[in-house]
């Protein structure tokens, strides 16, 4: 990504945007500035007045800028980020840190910490969120729910790219939902600081980055089936011109190449701006993203560390492109298979999801809050079984626009392993066991109402417990691929 302002990109991304969405049908983008690039962050205090250039002659005191952290320690060389932002703001403005803790080891984004953070940037005019994806989400969420208050996230690690885009993550009832928050009004990479980020994080990043090979496969197949209308070309466009520059940074990835950091950092922000743009999460998390949410969950109920969302996302897009792999060859073998009503059985369902997760919450609560979820996908589905038998009746006008939304499970790996990132679950570390691999593969599609490639084998008869066992055989055979390129 050789051609990477060093600064500002916004303009390039409109542009991009702009051409591979001419009639403005999606979300329009308003963020005010994008900040990508070497000493960037020396530009937070203009960039804080800038945004209040309008308002400052109306106020009769210093403006009032809250910076938002929480108690992780953030390096830049050996100077302490979250104290060179606090002196730099400091000398123009009146200046508060408030240090978010929730009681465990990672701060986690639930209402009661959204409330402390709100409380905290009470009186204040602008909101500085210096950290990672989580205080980023809880930035977001503070300003949604107060007008006049403006935002600026710093980003600190090329690790998720949730910076950019209008939505945050929250825990409800111990589930990772998605919800509305805001666009940020800007956007600050120092890329000295990102950098400096523990270099997992960095290949994390670029795991997170891989959704974008798989997922937009699921976002069609919902569309195709009538579960979710909301699939455009725009989005998948914009991304796709990140794909030969992604695959080319890899190596750089891997070894902490400062170019090739930046270059998957600007990557990240632009992914972030197409999930806004696209109004749905959904054009860039499929059957990859649920993996990591249940190992979330599971993480979060039992007190165990929680992986990096990065790493989980990239192993599981391995699993993804085998699903998909499997289904095409099936349905090729089998053009005639059509759903099979004992799948779409209600009673039969619940007592599937609630099985799912009894081993982690003997109160009920996390099982009947994925109920609800997957009832509403079900219940979706059964009110328009005759899309969904029609998509499979014409099944081979749309096999290769899905094959070219979901790239092979071994060019998949391929890119993983350049990078230096995690390709199977089993890599992630101790408190992914096979037993939880496997538990978090073939339980996903229970826990929201995403419908995805896993969802189609489900209810086509496809999704028992041999047919697991061959996905994840699929993923030892593409993992072990070492002869692919990209």
């Amino acid at each position: 990504m050789s051609g990477t302002p060093s600064l500002t990109g916004l303009g390039t991304v409109l542009a991009l945007l702009a051409e591979a969405d001419p009639h403005g049908a999606r979300v329009p983008c308003v963020l005010r500035d994008l900040v990508v690039g070497t000493d960037a962050l020396r530009r937070l205090p203009d960039l804080v007045a800038d945004l209040m250039i309008d308002r400052e002659p109306e106020l009769d005191r210093p403006v009032r800028v809250v910076l938002l952290v929480d108690q992780t320690l953030i390096l830049r060389g050996d100077t302490d980020v979250k104290e060179l932002a606090e002196t730099m703001l400091s000398e123009r403005f009146e200046v508060t840190r408030a240090i978010l803790n929730d009681g465990h080891p990672e701060l986690h984004v639930t209402d009661e910490v959204v409330a402390q953070a709100s409380a905290a940037s009470a009186g204040a005019d602008v909101l500085v969120a210096l950290g990672g994806g989580t205080i980023s989400d809880i930035g977001k969420l503070v300003v949604a729910g107060r007008q006049g208050l403006r935002l600026v996230s710093v980003m600190t690690a090329a690790s998720v790219d949730g910076y950019t885009d209008n939505v945050s993550v929250m825990l409800k009832d111990g589930v990772k939902r998605t919800v509305p928050s805001v666009w940020p009004d800007v956007v600050l990479a120092d890329a000295a600081t990102v950098a400096g980020a523990p270099s997992r994080m960095t290949r994390a990043g670029f795991g997170e980055m891989t959704s974008m090979f798989v997922a937009p496969a699921d976002w069609r197949l919902a569309a195709l089936v009538g579960v979710d209308l909301s699939f455009h070309r725009g989005p998948i466009t914009l991304l796709a011109a990140l794909a030969d520059q992604l695959d080319a940074c890899a190596p750089g990835v891997a070894s902490g190449e400062p170019n090739a950091v930046q270059d998957l950092t600007w990557a990240l922000a632009l992914r972030g701006i197409a999930t806004g743009v696209a109004g749905t999460t959904a054009c860039l998390s499929g059957v990859e993203h649920l993996i990591s949410h249940m190992l979330d969950l599971r993480a979060a109920e039992l007190h165990l560390t929680t992986g990096l969302h990065g790493e989980q996302v990239g192993a599981g897009s391995v699993v993804a492109a085998c699903a998909w792999e499997m289904l095409h060859e099936r349905l090729a073998a089998e053009p005639s298979r059509r759903a099979l009503p004992s799948m779409l059985d209600a009673p039969a369902a619940e007592v599937r999801v609630r099985a799912a997760f009894d081993s982690l919450d003997s109160t009920g609560r996390i099982g009947a809050e994925c109920w609800r979820d997957y009832s509403r996908k079900l219940d979706r589905v059964r009110a328009d079984l005759p899309r969904l038998n029609e998509t499979l009746a014409s099944w081979p006008s749309h096999t290769d626009e899905l094959r070219g939304l979901a790239r092979p499970s071994a060019v998949v790996a391929h890119g993983l392993r350049a990078a230096g990132a995690p390709v199977l679950l089993a890599d992630l570390g101790v408190d992914v066991d096979p037993v939880t691999a496997r538990w978090a593969v073939e339980s996903c599609a229970l826990m929201r109402d995403r419908f995805t490639v896993v969802d189609l084998l489900t209810v086509l008869g496809w999704w028992e417990a041999s047919d697991v066992d061959e996905v994840l055989a699929r993923v030892q055979v593409a993992a072990a691929n070492k002869e692919v390129l990209v």
